[in-house]
């Protein structure tokens, strides 16, 4: 008389506490997803071409940017000098995903800028010590006289 009594008690079918931790999963990760979409989205992948020398426009400064991902920064040591000799400083540079240069050289300092599309051929390099800006520009390729390929070099 007591067993039909005790399958009667046993349930049948999934619990309910059980369905609502599997949905509840569910929906968590499908509002991850839903926002990691829209943050990425969002998100605006800048490249600009550095590769190439830039010039400042206010001292006697260029920066040479090599495919390799180094650098070569060269300057005058002063105006008054007599014997006006470049001195340069390797080091290494990297552009981040929302355009921004960063440069390393081997002396120890380090400086910053934001690329912008809308002046691809100019930006303000910020030195992170002093925070002093100064505006580069990129130096025009040279041009070649066609009638200058065609001549053969002497010697």
């Amino acid at each position: 008389m007591n067993a039909p009594l005790m399958q009667a008690d046993k349930p049948n079918g999934v619990p309910i506490g059980r369905l609502i931790v599997i949905f509840g999963v569910i929906g968590v990760i499908g509002i991850v997803f839903l926002g990691a979409r829209q943050i990425i989205s969002a998100i605006s992948f800048v490249k600009i071409p550095i590769v190439g020398e830039w010039r400042a426009a206010s001292k006697p400064w260029r920066i040479l940017f090599l495919p390799d991902k180094t650098v070569v920064s060269s300057t005058l040591p002063s105006q008054s000098a007599a014997a006006q000799t470049w001195t340069s400083a390797p080091g290494t540079y990297w552009v981040d995903y929302a355009g921004t240069l960063w440069v390393k050289l081997d002396t120890g300092e380090s400086y910053t800028t934001t690329l912008s599309a809308e002046t691809p051929n100019r930006f303000d390099l910020i030195d992170s010590r002093t925070e002093g800006v100064t505006v580069f520009e990129r130096a025009p390729a040279p041009t070649l006289n066609p009638s200058d390929a065609l001549k053969k070099p002497s010697g």
